[in-house]
């Protein structure tokens, strides 16, 4: 009875039916606590519902059955991911790559790797699962940095391909070359795709101490002169915006003082890189999901049977 109810819920979520589905899927866990129930249920509350909660007991309950399959761990993984409990994502990962490797367990250890300064293994573990100039090869890169590898990281950012189905961009590869102090490589992709990009205040402040390390003192200047007369046009035009219930006079006032701060930033940005200023570098690491649906006939998952 519950494998009907799982692939009727599955069809109704395929058709979009999907408060059927999850009312389906909360029945099956009700007529029994299997693998396949609890699993199912925990992915569409994950994913579906986006409530981490009240997915992590079902998910918990399901490791505590050592089931032969990986979907459960990799989703309990991602929650540890989720809460930063990195030692603990680490060792769920691991299971779920000893009983089946997948790119998103990969990924993903890797992830919690890197945040437990496990660089070498962070780095190998993103080159494995690395398509060309994407994301996941600028984490490398980031990784190899952290590990001191700087002529591997530099070899992989000197073929930063644009032509790439998965190219990330010219910033991101920018950032990582100021991060090497490398001034030339770094300016010339802030420059590549300066204008095609929404430019945050702390990008602005990236590319103008590149230009400031570089003594190109003028173009410093224009740059960050070019970003304060934007950032005036864009306070005038938030002031401008027509209030409604979805963005009231509070929401407007709270943006303006947001954007009135980011504007006396920039205005102080070219004296604080001549007191010795170093913009910070901003990013983290994301990590990956995918369909761990028993019974899902889109990604070929047969029911489980166990």
């Amino acid at each position: 009875m519950m494998v009907n109810l799982n692939e009727k819920a599955l069809q109704l979520f395929e058709e979009n039916a999907y408060d059927e589905a999850l009312d389906l899927l909360e029945q099956a866990v009700e007529k029994g606590r299997t693998v396949q129930s609890l699993n199912n249920l925990a992915w569409m509350y994950m994913y579906e519902e986006e409530d981490v909660q009240r997915a992590k007991p079902l998910l918990e309950e399901v490791v505590a059955l050592r089931p032969q399959c990986h979907f459960p761990y990799n989703m309990l993984g991602e929650v540890a991911l989720q809460e930063k409990n990195w030692d603990g994502a680490r060792e769920l990962l691991r299971k779920s790559i000893a009983i089946r490797s997948s790119g998103e367990a990969i990924h993903n250890l890797a992830v919690a790797d890197f945040y437990t300064d496990r660089f070498q293994q962070a780095a190998d573990g993103f080159h494995s699962i690395a398509e060309d100039s994407d994301i996941v090869s600028w984490y490398e890169v980031i990784a190899r940095i952290r590990n001191r590898e700087w002529a591997v990281a530099k070899s992989i950012l000197d073929q930063w391909n644009s032509e790439s189905s998965h190219y990330l961009g010219a910033i991101e590869a920018a950032d990582a070359y100021v991060e090497m102090d490398c001034w030339q490589e770094a300016r010339d992709k802030f420059e590549k795709e300066w204008s095609d990009y929404f430019i945050s205040p702390n990008v602005i402040s990236r590319y103008a101490y590149v230009l400031f390390r570089l003594h190109d003192l003028h173009a410093c200047r224009q740059v960050i002169d070019r970003a304060v007369a934007d950032k005036r046009v864009e306070i005038e035009e938030e002031k401008q915006e027509i209030c409604d219930e979805n963005w009231t006079e509070a929401d407007k006032a709270d943006r303006i003082l947001e954007l009135q701060e980011e504007l006396s930033g920039l205005q102080q940005l070219f004296a604080k890189l001549q007191a010795g200023y170093l913009p910070v570098f901003r990013f983290e690491l994301h990590h990956e999901g995918g369909c761990y649906l028993f019974g899902c006939k889109q990604h070929g998952h047969s029911e489980w049977v166990g």
